[in-house]
Parts: C-alpha cells; structure tokens; sequence
C-alpha cells in the first residue's frame, strides 16, 4: 500500500506553525482521544476538521485497514469533501494518547475567513490530498462497464466532474469480468458498487449523486441570486456574489466546469503561466464559491421560469427534482453545446468513438491508438496537443474545415505546427464514420480515408435553453440579447429605466458568457462577464428591479 506522507508533500502535508496554531486555538475545542480511539470513519457525512496538538492521527484505506498517511503535531486532516461536506473516504484513528483542536463544519468558513493565512494553506493541501488519493487508483467508487458505451461514458464524465474518485473496469477486461461474476453477472451495465458495499445497475444521474452524496436537495429560497450554469461565467458570479453577502445558489444539469470543463488544457488564462485543465478551473472555483457560502445543486434541470412582479424575490425556478425556486435576481449562464458531427454514421458511435470533450475520461480509452480532432478553434487545439503529447507513438490528425490560424491563438498554432505526431488536414471535412462494433476509420469529402479509433470534436457551438419563455428574446442565431441590445429590439417593458448591461429583455434576468449575444468565446471573458453580473446584481437589489 501508498503511503502518501513524503518529506516531499510539504503542499499535501504541511505542518502549521506555533504562530498560526495559537490563532487556531480560540476558533476551536479541544478533545483528548486515547490510543485506538476511531476520530471519524469513512462515510460520515459532515465531518468536522481536526488539528493536531499532541499525539498522532493515523488515516486509514476503509478497504484494507492500511495506513495511507500519518498526521503528526501541527498537521490536520482531511480534503476537499471539508468544503463540500460530502461523505469522507477515510477512516481516522489516534495513536497513543492524542490532544486535537476541533473546528465543526458549522465554523469552517468563519475560520477560513478570520485567518487567511491557515485558509491558503488549507486549500492548497486539500486539493493536493484528492489528486494523490485519485492518482492511488484504489480509492472510492468501482464502475464496471464498456468503456465505448454512452451509458458508461455519462457516468464517468459525471463523476469526473462532480470531484467524485472512482475507479472504472472495462467490463471486458479480466478485473471486469471479475466483478461482474461476483455481483452475479448482471444484464446491464454500467454497474457502481459504493464503498459501503451497495450496487446500483444503470442508474440515473441523480440516483448516482444521492448515493455517492453529492446531492443537496435545493431549498425553495428566497435567495438574492440563482445562476443557471457552472462554467467559468456562472462560477466567477458565484464567487464574486457570495465573497459580498449576497445569498448564492449554483444549479447545472452535470456538474461545475462548463465545456471550459472539457479542455485538457489551458494556456491563455491570466494568472496561471504554465496553464492548468479545465478540471482544475472547476475544482478550484468550486471550492472557493464553497468558501464564502454559495451553495452548488447538481445534477438538477430548470424547466420553467416564472416572474412576478409584485413579488421582491419575482422570479420562480421550476426544477425537475420537484423544488420552486424563489429568487430576486437570476443568471442565465448555461453556456452553449459544441455542434455534432455531420457525417454518415456519426450518430451510431457519439461516446463509443465520437466525443465532444477531451480530459482523461475520454483519452484513456485510445492510449496508443491513432485518432482525430476536428476543428479550428483553441478548444481544438488544446485537444490536438494534449493528445500528442499523452502519447507520442499516436498520430493526431487535426481536421480543419479552411485554414488553419485564423480561429486559433498564434501560440497554439506555432505548438501544433511544430509537433511531429500533429498531422493537419486543412480544408478537410468527414463525410462518413466507418466500423462494426467500434470506430475503426473516416472518409473525407476529398475521398480519402483516415483510420484511427476516435475523433474528438470541436466546430462551432449552439446555444441551449429551450426551457427559456419567449419574453427573453434572442438573436438570430439563438443567443440571448442584453443591454442595449434588449433596448434596440424594442421589448425593453420598462420606462423608468434602462437594462444593465447584462440584463435580458425580462428585467431581473441576466445572462452572461458564451449564451450571451456579442460575448466572446474565451474562459477569460467569460469570467469577466460573470464578475460584472455581480455588479449589476446589486445595482438591481438596490432599486428593487
């Protein structure tokens, strides 16, 4: 078994100071354990956090009883499920007489708030401890089915999104086989196994978030505000709206992270030189949101909005787990959808060999195999070099429907030109998808034929929202009209004042991001369009819209 404390994990495992456990003291309680005294174990929900004094805390892998790490004086445990208060994954235990400082879930924030210094330290630990635990492979929820089956392929994406460890088991590999005969060989799949043991056989989304306790149930308010969408726009709102009071709930239909969520990798974002994927944008937005109070509900659906306009909190989610939603100010922020691919046959393989994103729930299904990425844009880019690079034997062929440059950063272009197993089509287009059970070849427009096992697509985006009424109104091509835009389509209803910038024609409904009409398809100025929601969020509260 791993044993994660290194003398290297001094980010996992560091050891706070006399100074910062004297301003921890008066924030906490103190308790004794004697030796072999259980602290928590794995599965207890909200589990408080413990520092400690004196004495050792031994933290346990629940499936074998093995040490994984051991918390010495000045250390504390714990990872990121203290902010998501989900269930913990390991059991801990003291060993020899042991003195803790108790800080209750309840405080956590207070804490983080009071003491910047610990809380930067903490939040750097805690994310470092999932990614070790992660990489371990051994940890958290076993999924048993074919990796190219759609069915799979949801579950996965979802529990990659939603910071959710599992390891999954090609259901024809040999450890697949295995466990599917030990569960009693059943007809479907994909099949979870909890770590307490409980199975379910080709479950729903939210079967699979109340069981893994990711769900919270989404209270009917009122809150100040409701942001419809957990990618860069909806999340930087969410940060800046709960870090200033406002009260804050995140709804999504998957999880946090948007499509920025399915970049491998990004470069381009101010802040972070050497990059960082569109997992780690989620999962650090999504702790920080935690942080100052907002709370996440997913995987939820809204269906319906209805206003009000003698009500202060007029505006009504109608949500498919039954709740109604009371709110004074909504963001729309649902992002759009990469557009399919038109190609014979394309249909009969979409996540058994077409994919719409590209992390490593996708790309670990094709190690050493030859594949494409169609597109044009930086999302296309960032696929194509991620790919090449997880595998230098692969060829990466990027399909480009003109030219390869225009729709793309310069930086990219120079990474992908100068990369020996990045192959580019340009003005190449598929016009058919061939294989029996699995992808095995494409044919372009121009006759030829490209065999390889997948192609990840990226070429252009759709606006989503259905569910919206028609009193939003939208552009041509689907994206939603604010500001002065809202005015110019003359059904701004108000004459005492004008929309916000970011105000819809509905007044108290705003939208921001890709789903915005005019905005630009970057995760920077998505985040900035979410920051500015905020600002008109108060000048609204402040005239009562």
């Amino acid at each position: 078994m791993v044993n994660l404390s290194r003398p290297t994990d001094a980010v996992a495992f560091p050891k706070l100071t006399a100074a910062d456990m004297a301003l921890l003291k008066p924030l906490a309680t103190e308790c004794v354990l004697e030796n072999g005294e259980t602290i928590f174990r794995a599965g207890d929900p909200d589990v408080d956090l413990f520092v400690v004094e004196s004495g050792e805390v031994e933290i346990l892998n629940p499936a074998d009883g093995n040490v994984i790490v051991t918390h010495g004086p000045g250390q504390f445990s714990g990872d990121i499920d203290l902010l998501t208060r989900r269930p913990v994954l390991v059991t801990g235990v003291a060993r020899g007489r042991t003195q803790l400082l108790r800080i209750s879930g309840a405080r956590l924030r207070e804490v983080l708030n009071k003491l910047p210094h610990f809380a930067e330290i903490m939040l750097l630990a805690i994310q470092e401890r999932r990614r070790l635990l992660a990489e371990m492979g051994v940890f958290g929820l076993k999924v048993v089915g074919p990796g190219k089956c759609r069915d799979t392929m949801l579950v996965r994406e979802f529990l990659y999104k939603n910071f959710v460890p599992f390891v999954w088991y090609d259901s024809a590999s040999g450890k697949g086989q295995q466990l599917m005969d030990a569960w009693g060989s059943p007809q479907k799949s994909p099949v979870i196994e909890f770590m307490d043991g409980r199975r379910l056989t080709n479950p729903g989304l939210r079967e699979i978030a109340q069981n893994a306790g990711v769900w919270r149930h989404c209270p009917p308010g009122p809150v100040d505000l409701a942001i419809i969408g957990a990618g860069p726009a909806g999340m930087a709102a969410a940060v800046y709206a709960a870090s200033e009071g406002v009260s804050t709930v995140v709804l999504d239909s998957v999880g946090p992270g948007g499509q920025a969520g399915a970049s491998s990798k990004i470069e381009n974002f101010m802040g972070f030189p050497s990059g960082l994927s569109g997992t780690e944008l989620a999962t650090r937005s999504t702790l920080q949101m935690l942080k100052f109070g907002a709370r996440m509900v997913a995987p939820v659906v809204v269906e319906k909005i209805e206003s009000h306009s003698e009500s202060e909190h007029r505006h009504v989610l109608h949500l498919d787990c039954g709740t109604q939603l009371h709110c004074r100010t909504v963001l729309i922020a649902t992002g759009v959808r990469w557009r399919k691919l038109e190609a014979e046959g394309a249909d009969r393989f979409e996540s058994a060999g077409i994919h719409y994103a590209c992390t490593s729930v996708e790309s670990v299904l094709y190690d050493m195999l030859d594949v494409a990425v169609v597109g044009g844009g930086n999302s296309a880019g960032q696929a194509a070099v991620f790919l090449a690079d997880c595998c230098r034997t692969r060829t990466v062929h990027l399909l480009v429907r003109s030219q390869l440059g225009p729709a793309m950063s310069e930086y990219l272009v120079d990474r992908i030109r100068g990369t020996a197993n990045i192959a580019v089509h340009e003005g190449a287009e598929i016009d058919r998808v061939d294989g029996e059970r699995r992808l095995e070849s494409v044919r372009l427009k121009s006759g030829a034929i490209l065999h390889l096992s997948a192609v990840f697509v990226f070429i252009g985006a759709e606006p989503g929202g259905a569910w919206m009424p028609d009193a939003i109104l939208r552009d041509r091509l689907g994206y939603i009209l604010t500001g002065v835009d809202a005015i110019q389509s003359g059904q701004w209803p108000l004459q005492d004042r004008e929309p916000c910038p970011l105000e819809t024609t509905v007044p108290g409904i705003l939208a921001a991001g890709d789903i915005r009409s005019g905005s630009t398809k970057r995760v920077g100025f998505a985040v900035g369009d979410g920051s500015l929601a905020v600002t008109c969020v108060h000048k609204l509260t402040s005239i009562r819209v």
